[in-house]
């Protein structure tokens, strides 16, 4: 191509091509003026001339430039197709699109790459019937031109991403880089644009977002979802470990925060090895349900818990999703159940037990009232000495099986507790007389210190009884697992209107943990079969519901020392011994009819109350005694109530129907009162009644008492 000095160049010989023949005719001109009045030829000569030399030298000049010029341009046309033939090599050697369209959208210019990601030819492309515009969906059209629009001459260049409906039917994301080209008027021409296929950096952001979007989605519905349920829930990271989650129930159950972390993320746990065995668990399965474990609440109580885990991915760390339930009352509950269950096992036992000893207690209590009976008559009519020493070790020795024998009845008898003075003596002595065999047998050296005189204590002496009763029996098992000398301490004091007792022994004692929980239902440290857990708590609740207190005093190796206090009763509420001891005045003599299937007792009765001076015949069963209260007047009728055939309860329904003005006189002696119906019996008709075996002067007390309480009424009836 032609440079810009040769340009210039031919600028100057085409200007002096113009100027020098004007030059030549004005020069011309003058000379014509001048020789004009001489009439000569020789200016016109010499103009002539000038001008044919002028023509003739701008010709060749003008010839040589010409031919000049157009070898120029032919260089130039072929410098300018090697350059286009460059251009388009680099052009269709490009991954990215290249192409030139005018603002209408039709192409004038496409590389093969953009042939490649259209899937048409370069003639289709070009063709006029093909629009660019008709690719893009009607929004992306708009976008589009108004990005046309604005394109200037100051601001050729833009980019824009634009959704193309591709000619083979998939939507693509491209990316152009324009260039606008403009005319002298500032029109836009023609536009020349670069761009790239963005589909996968575009698809991949919308799926980023539409899975952030559906994550946030997840997110809420998960909070909502945590939020309304009322157990506790905690995602907790497993590194750390830190709190990432609670919801409102975890916070108020358990005083957990979001953020918490190391000791204070697991302080709530109450066994940080229980945890330690959930993570395990859970790393191994990657869930687990129902994992129990104790806790610990806002108000630093103990909780029992049921933690349900799931192992799952929170910001990017491993962490365990906890959901805790609350099963402390559950527990409770089963506690409760167990101790009903336990409960009425023993009373199914003790019911058993009762129907045993009924029968037992019948069998011993009768022969032990002969013994009884005939022993105090020894005492107390004997002249010899020593017939008086032997009558009455028999009658201690018959005393003390009775006793022994109304303990099991006490301990069997399922009856509401009766309130009456009891003396805390007695009732440690007896309990010492029911145990008596297990201690000696075990070795223990028994050691009491009973205060005399104590006060007594308003309350139910079987009740009391069992409590002396269950500490000794601990005591005696404890003392077994200790060498010799194996002691128990038995202490009774009076003072500040309560009786104390201390039951203490130089056993093995028991370590803080077992002294804390010594009074909980169910809880023994004694092996299977051997207790059940129930016993200390049985006493604390007897104690307590005599407006007592039982404490423990033990250490590890220290033995165990027991103290049960109890409130002493009020001289309103108990009759001194003396006053409740003395017999009324004797009644006039009595005809008494006596009924029992046992002669021995019949006969032993008789000669008790003969000796009182009264006028005794014996009837041997229930029909006989009908008969004799037929024939005879009766002012007392004493029967006993298990008898064969027609029994005493049989008895007070034929007096009611025959004799019912003998219904009051019924005094009913029995060795038998554990039997439902009895009780049952006893509580309808609200008749008297004395238990075996029968105390010789209590009985004849009772007797005198029943005589004058009728001859009483006889008065008063007849005044």
């Amino acid at each position: 191509m032609p440079t810009s000095s040769k340009l210039s160049g031919h600028y100057a010989l085409l200007m002096a091509a113009c100027v020098l023949p004007l030059l030549v005719l004005v020069a011309g001109v003058g000379l014509y003026q001048s020789y004009a009045l001489q009439q000569s030829f020789f200016p016109y000569a010499l103009i002539l001339t000038g001008l044919l030399v002028s023509v003739y030298a701008l010709h060749r000049v003008l010839l040589r430039e010409i031919v000049g010029i157009f070898a120029e341009n032919r260089t130039a046309l072929r410098e300018l197709a090697d350059s286009e033939q460059r251009y388009r090599s680099v052009v269709e050697l490009q991954t990215e699109f290249v192409v030139r369209m005018s603002p209408g959208g039709y192409l004038s210019f496409v590389n093969d790459a953009y042939c490649r990601a259209c899937r048409m030819t370069r003639e289709q492309l070009l063709d006029p019937s093909w629009c660019e515009l008709d690719v893009l969906p009607p929004g992306e059209r708009r976008r589009f031109l108004d990005h046309l629009a604005r394109l200037s001459p100051e601001a050729p260049n833009a980019s824009i991403e634009l959704l193309n409906a591709m000619p083979d039917g998939v939507s693509r994301w491209l990316a152009w880089n324009d260039h606008g080209i403009f005319d002298s008027d500032g029109r836009l021409v023609e536009v020349q644009s670069v761009g790239r296929d963005i589909s996968d950096r575009v698809f991949a952001e919308q799926a980023r977002f539409e899975a952030e979007k559906l994550s946030g989605e997840r997110e809420a519905q998960f909070r909502a979802i945590a939020e309304g349920v009322p157990l506790p829930i905690i995602i907790s990271a497993i590194e750390g470990p830190e709190i990432l989650f609670v919801n409102e129930p975890a916070r108020k159950t358990l005083g957990v925060e979001v953020g918490q972390i190391g000791a204070e993320a697991i302080a709530t746990w109450e066994d940080i090895s229980r945890r330690d065995e959930l993570l395990r668990l859970l790393l191994r399965d990657g869930i687990v349900d129902a994992f129990e474990a104790g806790m610990t609440n806002m108000q630093g109580s103990r909780i029992d818990t049921l933690v349900s885990a799931r192992l799952i991915t929170q910001a990017g760390r491993s962490a365990m999703l906890a959901a805790v339930t609350d099963i402390t009352r559950q527990r409770e509950a089963e506690a409760e159940i167990a101790r009903q269950r336990e409960t009425l096992y023993q009373s199914e036992k003790l019911s058993a037990l009762g129907s045993l000893l009924a029968g037992v207690a019948h069998e011993l209590n009768n022969p032990l009232s002969v013994v009884i009976g005939y022993s105090s008559m020894l005492k107390e009519f004997s002249t010899d000495k020593a017939t008086v020493g032997r009558a009455d070790k028999i009658h201690a020795a018959a005393e003390r099986c009775s006793r022994i024998v109304r303990t099991f009845l006490a301990m069997a008898r399922k009856k509401p507790p009766t309130r009456s003075a009891v003396d805390i003596n007695e009732v440690v002595v007896a309990s010492l007389e029911l145990a008596a065999y297990g201690l000696r047998s075990a070795g223990v050296e028994i050691r009491t210190e009973l205060a005399e005189p104590l006060p007594n204590i308003w309350g139910d002496r079987d009740q009391l009884h069992q409590v002396i009763t269950n500490l000794v029996v601990n005591a005696q098992q404890a003392l077994l697992q200790v060498p010799h000398p194996r002691r128990l301490t038995i202490v009774t004091t009076g003072e500040d209107d309560a009786v104390e007792v201390v039951v203490a022994d130089n056993g093995p004692g028991m370590p803080e943990t077992v002294r804390a929980r010594a009074f909980e239902p169910f809880y023994t440290t004694k092996m299977a079969g051997e207790g059940t857990g129930v016993g200390l708590s049985v006493c604390q609740g007897i104690v307590t519901a005599h407006d007592g207190s039982i404490e423990l005093d033990s250490t590890e190796g220290g033995g165990a020392r027991f103290t049960v206090r109890l409130p002493s009763g009020t001289t309103e509420m108990i009759l001194a011994p003396e006053i409740a001891g003395k017999a009324p005045p004797a009644p006039s003599a009595a005809r008494i009819l006596v009924v029992d299937d046992d002669a021995d007792i019949a006969s032993m009765i008789a000669e008790m109350l003969r000796r009182d001076g009264h006028d005794v015949t014996i009837a041997d069963d229930a029909n006989a005694a009908l008969k004799a209260v037929r024939q005879d007047g009766i002012d007392l009728l004493i029967s006993d109530i298990r008898m064969p055939g027609l029994d005493g309860p049989g008895l007070y329904r034929a007096l009611e129907q025959f004799r019912p003005g003998l219904v009051s006189r019924l005094l009913f002696v029995t060795g038998d009162t554990l039997a439902p119906e009895i009780d049952r019996f006893i509580g309808e008709t609200g008749a008297p009644v004395i238990e075996k075996p029968l105390d010789p002067q209590t009985f004849r007390r009772l007797v005198m008492e029943r005589l004058r309480a009728m001859e009483t009424s006889a008065m008063e009836a007849d005044a």
